[in-house]
């Protein structure tokens, strides 16, 4: 993904669109809770379904399976840091 590329709208909530739609789907095959996030280019969208409690927990679950590296990453465009050296996406 293009994080410096100009976002398209038009892309985005077509994506938006995309995401309601899987988020649909898994709530009518009994799923609980469920975060999903899709992007293309620079456009990011994401759903979320499922009881506040239920959500945090899954995102939280996600985070803590993150490498470390990627939490600090993760950390850093959170807080608005720019991070030095490599430039790959690995």
């Amino acid at each position: 993904m293009d994080y410096q590329k100009k976002v398209d709208m038009k892309e985005v909530k077509e994506i938006q669109k995309q995401t309601t739609e899987i988020a649909k789907i898994l709530k009518k095959e009994g799923y609980e809770a469920g975060v999903i996030a899709l992007g293309r280019g620079a456009g990011v969208a994401t759903s979320v379904f499922g009881s506040r409690k239920d959500v945090l927990f899954t995102v939280y679950t996600i985070l803590e399976n993150l490498k470390e590296e990627d939490k600090l990453i993760l950390l850093s465009m959170i807080s608005g840091i720019k991070l030095g050296g490599r430039t790959d996406e690995n």
